[in-house]
């Protein structure tokens, strides 16, 4: 697994620190958020616990533990987000589990977290996962996660008051219902760059993953009212048959959460990314944007025999493809980088037809980031004959005070479908890098 940014260069200056030895037993999310001069990083350390680390950029870091353990289920990762007044919030380590969540009483103090018992309604926190952080247009702080299981669940969002230090609910009624047959996984809401928030999500039937269908889109000003893209207002809750359907992708036809990218082009027009099996049965990547009053697909690649026919419950292991978020780099083109298996290719787009004009190697993040790794955890690849992964991840918020962009890297055992290893890996080296260009 990598999460990295495919439009990073492959050449960089890398400045890297060691944070921490790390759980490497499985595939694990840590989070990584620099607001201004103050970054943090929320992980689990060797022993499973949850951990919060926090520095000023340039001194030394602060660590504290909280009293949260982690398992064997890769979908149990940490996120973290700061409020209008600096307080941290942290949830995480959560799949159909009560609540994990902490907050800090002081402003930017990682030592004053302690854990909250409620946020609104303690009988509906019961059995939380893919909780998610994010700021509306007004800076508030809003938390979303889905409450219930796989193919039976509700998507919830929270909003807080800083001056209170209260949550509420975000909508008065529900905001999805999948009328007992159904779920949505989403990506998003993504904000634009005219502060207008677009999200995308696929229906799942079932736990078992090939029964993902009906990419779908709705967009909104505010996370309270929608609409779709024509500006129709869509009545909560979200429903099948209400909501725009973007591409109706049937169960069973190659379509996954979580490989379901969300970008913009030059004209800040959502484009979406995913692959589905094309008529011959095999996996492709589309592309599909709006066109008039409708939403048009386009098949990027040609791929040939090849066919990821995933299925089963529980995290999946190694993604065979992975596709990224589209982005808008010059003369009027879209970059879409995609791994497919140990190969990562740049799919580079006309952005007007989004045709394929060429594709050409790619990267998912500078390959110093793994020399570094490397040097960090000889430890753990000279004396483990185990398979393992190395994972990048991504820093969220603000660029570093020189202008570079922050990641995180470490080496894990692959993931397990949720179910512990016969052997564990020894520790791994987390490390933070700064990539200058």
């Amino acid at each position: 697994m990598a999460v990295a940014n495919p439009a990073a260069a492959p050449s960089a200056k890398v400045n890297s620190l060691a944070m921490d030895f790390v759980w490497s037993g499985h595939r694990i999310k840590p989070y990584l958020l620099t607001k201004g001069n103050n970054q943090f990083v929320a992980y689990f350390d060797a022993n499973r616990q949850m951990t919060i680390a926090q520095r000023e950029i340039g001194r030394p870091w602060r660590y504290y533990k909280v009293d949260s353990w982690l398992g064997w289920d890769s979908h149990n990762y940490v996120t973290l987000e700061l409020d209008k007044a600096g307080h941290i919030h942290v949830m995480g380590n959560m799949h159909g589990d009560a609540m994990e969540y902490f907050r800090s009483s002081r402003p930017l103090d990682v030592r004053s977290l302690q854990r909250v018992p409620m946020m609104v309604d303690q009988s509906v926190e019961l059995r939380m996962t893919y909780p998610i952080f994010l700021l509306n247009n007004h800076n508030e702080l809003v938390v979303k996660y889905r409450d219930g299981g796989s193919g039976n669940g509700n998507e919830i969002y929270n909003i807080y008051n800083t001056e209170t230090k209260q949550w509420r609910r975000l909508h008065r009624n529900q905001f999805l219902d999948g009328e007992g047959k159904m779920s949505g996984y989403f990506e998003g809401p993504i904000r634009d760059a005219n502060g207008r928030f677009h999200l995308i999500w696929v229906w799942r039937n079932t736990p078992n993953a090939a029964t993902n269908h009906s990419l779908s889109y709705a967009m909104s000003d505010d996370l309270i009212h929608w609409q779709d893209s024509n500006g129709k207002p869509i009545a909560l809750p979200l429903t099948l048959d209400k909501t725009e359907v973007v591409d109706p992708v049937p169960a069973f036809g190659g379509m996954i959460n979580g490989n379901v990218k969300l970008g913009f082009d030059h004209n800040n027009q959502p484009v979406i990314v995913y692959h589905k099996y094309d008529q011959q049965g095999f996996t492709q990547i589309y592309l599909a944007r709006k066109s008039g009053k409708t939403w048009q697909s386009h098949k990027i690649s040609q791929w040939q025999g090849f066919r990821w026919d995933f299925s089963g419950h529980g995290s999946l292991g190694r993604f065979q493809v992975k596709p990224y978020a589209p982005v808008a780099i010059d003369n009027n083109q879209l970059a879409i980088t995609v791994r497919r298996l140990d190969s990562v290719k740049r799919f580079i787009v006309n952005g007007d037809t989004l045709e394929t004009i060429r594709v050409e190697n790619g990267s998912l993040y500078p390959p110093e980031i793994l020399a570094k790794t490397q040097v960090a955890n000889q430890h753990l690849l000279q004396a483990n004959t185990l398979a393992l992964e190395h994972h990048v991840f991504v820093g969220k918020g603000d660029l570093s005070p020189s202008g570079g962009q922050y990641y995180l890297s470490w080496y894990s055992q692959p993931g397990n479908r949720d179910r512990a290893h016969a052997v564990i890996s020894p520790a791994s080296v987390l490390s933070l890098h700064e990539v200058k260009q």
